[in-house]
């Protein structure tokens, strides 16, 4: 018999190599057909989608969290409440929320407000309450396929067309519209399984059920607020201050960085209803141990294992686009995106204890000193400044992370001294003293193969 945790996050994992595949041809084609300001626009407007993961109040993920513990007619009923406020008050919050982009960034000539960003934004609020839902329900291949197709495939897919016998103009016009649409298809999708799998047939409006909704919202909305600060506002920035060109070198990297969140987003899908549903401690500190090391294992093995490949390939596949400066800026950003994945499985288990509030204090003690570090790579018009304040706030966000569940981890300092070795590494890459580099990857192989939980991987992904 397969273990089905395993089998969960293979398939939550597959999608995510397909959107590798997809990436790897569209980002080409997006540099060389179209120009510098459609694309960078085009960007800019798929970030302030991302809007949708603090107005959708994380209702849908406080729902996935709550229907493990209740019946089946209050668990069906608490769905549809869900999915019928997320319509109405994502409405008004991304009606309320453009208006003021509008106001206070129009005469920075930074994106054109229209219907169409509104629109995205409500139904990327919809998606992502849907998602959590239907990944709360366990329909875990589903929701694996909607995700490639909503988050992946609707943004790389209409520079395809560019090769069709459609007009040009229209699309490069009608760029957003078109991924708009095939937004629209993951989200049908995914009711249509609902209704298919009766969630929704017999439900009905119960506000009643949403009490929980207000407490814990209020802390994971914060928490997505500070999140897209961290995660987007230094493209805003750098869009205002420096222009297209440098937004596109410095997002290209960062998007192919960003692919290995692939591993941890599989992980905490599966993760988030399992520790919830947890009965007891120790059952949550083998989960999290397990989950953890697996992804600090892999996914820096497969970092390590292509580094002296990073520069041929990118040359390859950019030819004249590439430079020497998207080589740092993408190693940077390996490390940036490692740091923050292994926060995000962390992260699961305040929301799973219902503790969010603690998560949501950290973030706020590092915010400020994180938007003036932003402002300094300002002023000093340095581009890997801005990289290196978002990877020295992971690191100290992860550290603080660790030692406050520091109970529900296995060997927890060693997992701390583990990391600093690894994020030396790319310290020393960057300023290309290469002899410390091997010193520390030697280290830092000495101290993973002693410190390795067999027994606890083994039990969590072997069969039963």
């Amino acid at each position: 018999m397969r273990n089905k945790h395993s089998v969960n996050i293979i398939f939550s994992f597959l999608p995510g190599i397909i959107s590798i595949f997809v990436t790897f041809f569209s980002i080409p084609i997006y540099l060389n057909y179209f120009d510098n300001d459609t694309y960078a626009n085009y960007l800019i407007q798929h970030f302030i989608l991302t809007l949708g993961m603090i107005l959708s109040l994380q209702l849908g993920k406080i729902a996935s969290i709550n229907i493990q513990t209740v019946g089946k007619r209050e668990r069906e009923n608490l769905i549809y409440t869900t999915l019928i406020l997320s319509i109405i008050l994502g409405s008004i919050l991304s009606g309320i929320c453009l208006f003021f982009i509008n106001f206070f960034l129009e005469s920075k000539n930074f994106i054109s407000v229209g219907f169409s960003l509104f629109i995205g934004i409500v139904l990327t609020i919809i998606y992502i309450n849907l998602e959590y839902i239907s990944r709360g329900l366990s329909y875990f291949k589903e929701t694996s396929l909607s995700n490639l197709s909503f988050y992946s495939l609707s943004i790389s897919l209409p520079g395809f067309l560019i090769f069709t016998d459609i007009d040009k103009n229209f699309i490069v016009i009608n760029l957003f519209n078109i991924s708009l649409a095939i937004k629209v298809i993951s989200i049908l999708f995914l009711l249509i399984l609902l209704i298919k799998k009766k969630v929704l047939i017999n439900a009905k409006i119960n506000l009643k059920l949403t009490h929980k909704f207000y407490f814990h919202s209020k802390w994971m909305t914060l928490t997505s607020f500070y999140t897209q600060i961290y995660d987007y506002f230094d493209k805003h920035l750098i869009k205002i201050y420096f222009g297209s060109l440098l937004l596109i070198t410095y997002s290209i990297p960062q998007q192919i960085a960003a692919k290995l969140t692939i591993i941890s987003s599989a992980i905490i899908s599966v993760i988030l209803p399992k520790l919830s549903a947890a009965k007891n401690d120790k059952n949550k500190k083998k989960t999290l141990t397990a989950n953890l090391y697996l992804f600090i294992y892999l996914s820096s093995f497969l970092i390590l294992i292509f580094l002296p490949f990073y520069e041929n390939i990118l040359n390859w596949w950019l030819k004249d686009g590439y430079q020497i400066k998207i080589l740092k800026l993408f190693e940077l950003f390996l490390l940036a995106t490692f740091l923050g994945s292994c926060s995000n499985i962390l992260v699961s288990m305040y929301e799973a204890n219902s503790i969010a509030k603690k998560n949501t204090i950290l973030e706020t003690y590092s915010i400020f000193p994180f938007l003036i570090g932003l402002f300094v790579s300002i002023h000093y018009e340095n581009i890997y400044f801005f990289v290196f304040v978002i990877i020295l706030k992971e690191f100290i966000l992860l550290s603080f992370r660790i030692f406050e569940l520091r109970a529900f981890i296995l060997n927890y300092k060693i997992l701390i001294f583990q990391i600093l070795f690894f994020s030396t590494i790319f310290f020393f890459i960057y300023i290309e003293n290469f002899y410390f580099v091997y010193i520390n990857i030697i280290i830092l192989i000495i101290i993973s193969l002693l410190n390795i939980p067999v027994n606890i991987l083994k039990n969590e992904f072997s069969k039963k």
